[in-house]
């Protein structure tokens, strides 16, 4: 009787561990299936992304489209830590350039690895082994994976763009339908875990055939396969770069794969607040804002020299139109390499005012509950004005503040009863170069006061908040 017991006891545990493998087995291959690419998520509202504890994520980008081709381990290091420092959140960079007048999809990588095997995005050219020391084995691959790390390792996002396939489509040549699908599972795959990607597909181009649409189309589906394990697009986030004067909404609003819009505008300004509030109109609710604007010391736009003032009111236009921004230098988007347009080393141009300008900016808005903020023109009363000086304004939707961009010397006429929690406010301007801040009067919110840009001032902004009684 004990050892028929005994018997059953052993029969009992063989059975068990055999389901205790198998559903090792089973949990260990679930993070291929249900991985997410980003913890980055849409919020509630729509408006904007969040952060895995609910916190907003604010976006603040940076363009490096060449970071993969013509930087060094140490320059890759000296770049993201110093854009980290500087307040940016996002660094938009191309896995590879495929645009020919500035790289190339055959063009070698500064250790001089290629890419792809006879350029066919579906043969990434690999090699066994990964130390840096040993040329045998550091290859093209190895380098963007060191990118992923250190910005992972300095608190940014990488907005990771598979192939820049250029204004005229010189990408195209290379990356097809028949393709594009193998060559983003692979991507999918190799950067499941990492956890601080957002995929930026297309490259300048406008995907006005339905070859191009299919291309980005199989591309979203192999990267969202390769993280998720199936084509589940709430595991990846996602969206297009266009090229200038559009928007990805344009194309791929109702795409499933496209999470948030993306416009660019190439040489003119005045666009952003226009489209950034066409977008922020859609249905269903995306986040919208820019992903390319003019470049600060850019020789090539019509409306140069872009000084730090056009690179403020850039800015602010896209944040008060109600978007996100993305910066970019004219000698740090290429790091040099592009010699038509430089005008400095990249690494001084680091530190160029405009990005000094961005810290100000970043600084601020995270020190206000800047999500809770929506556009309100109606706001301005007067002095709203229009293209290349236009001012804005936005209103809490707690209806105790207003933010006000006054992007010249200007006079505008303030509807304070937008703050309706007190019937007495406090106005405070603030300086965009510095950041300092003075008094600019308190008021009755009954009233429609007039504020002026103040002197010596090429642009302002005014924070106007509800003064509570204590107790």
């Amino acid at each position: 009787m004990a050892r028929h017991s005994h018997a059953r006891v052993d029969r009992f545990g063989f059975d068990l561990h055999a389901l205790i493998v198998g559903l090792t087995l089973l949990i260990l291959g679930m993070p291929q299936m249900m991985k997410a690419a980003s913890p980055l998520r849409l919020s509630e509202n729509g408006r904007y992304l969040i952060e895995p504890d609910g916190k907003p994520f604010f976006w603040l980008g940076d363009t490096a489209w060449l970071l993969s081709q013509m930087t060094t381990r140490e320059d890759v290091d000296l770049y993201l830590r110093t854009r980290a420092l500087q307040g940016f959140t996002v660094i938009q960079a191309g896995v590879v350039m495929g645009e020919e007048r500035v790289g190339g999809t055959l063009h070698a990588n500064i250790y001089g690895d290629m890419a792809f095997t006879n350029g066919d995005p579906s043969q990434p050219l690999t090699t066994p082994g990964r130390d840096p020391e040993e040329a045998q084995q550091y290859d093209y691959w190895d380098h963007v994976d060191y990118i992923v790390k250190r910005a992972e390792a300095h608190g940014l996002t990488l907005g990771l763009l598979p192939l820049f396939v250029g204004w005229r489509g010189d990408g195209y040549k290379y990356l097809k339908p028949e393709n594009a699908y193998h060559y983003g599972l692979f991507l999918g795959r190799r950067y499941q875990d990492k956890s601080h990607l957002v995929w930026l597909l297309g490259g300048d181009n406008t995907p006005d055939t339905e070859t191009k649409q299919k291309v980005w189309h199989e591309m979203a589906r192999g990267i969202t396969v390769g993280v998720a394990g199936t084509e589940d697009y709430d595991q990846t986030l996602m969206t297009y770069h266009i090229n200038g004067g559009n928007s990805s909404s344009q194309w791929f609003h109702q795409a499933p794969w496209l999470d948030f819009n993306m416009i660019q505008i190439w040489g003119n300004e005045k666009q952003i607040y226009p489209k950034i509030t066409h977008d922020y109109q859609l249905t269903p609710v995306k986040p919208t804002g820019l992903g390319e604007g003019s470049y600060e010391d850019g020789p090539q736009y019509p409306t140069r020299p872009i000084d730090a003032l056009k690179i403020r009111q850039q800015a602010y236009w896209s944040y008060l139109a109600g978007g996100y921004h993305t910066y970019g230098n004219t000698n740090t988007w290429n790091f040099s390499s592009y010699k038509p347009e430089g005008t400095q080393d990249w690494r001084d141009a680091l530190r160029s005012p405009g990005a000094k300008h961005l810290s100000v900016l970043v600084k601020f808005f995270t020190s206000i509950e800047w999500w809770k903020l929506i556009p309100d023109p109606a706001a301005l009363a007067s002095g709203m004005g229009s293209g290349e000086t236009r001012n804005a304004a936005m209103r809490s939707v707690d209806g105790d503040s207003l933010l006000i961009y006054l992007s010249s010397p200007a006079t505008v006429r303030v509807c304070l009863d937008a703050i309706s929690v007190a019937d007495r406010v406090r106005a405070t301007w603030i300086d965009p170069e510095t950041g300092d801040r003075s008094n600019a009067g308190q008021f009755f919110n009954t009233v429609t006061p007039s504020f002026s840009t103040p002197k010596d001032w090429s642009d302002a902004l005014l924070l106007i908040q509800a003064e509570r009684s204590a107790g």
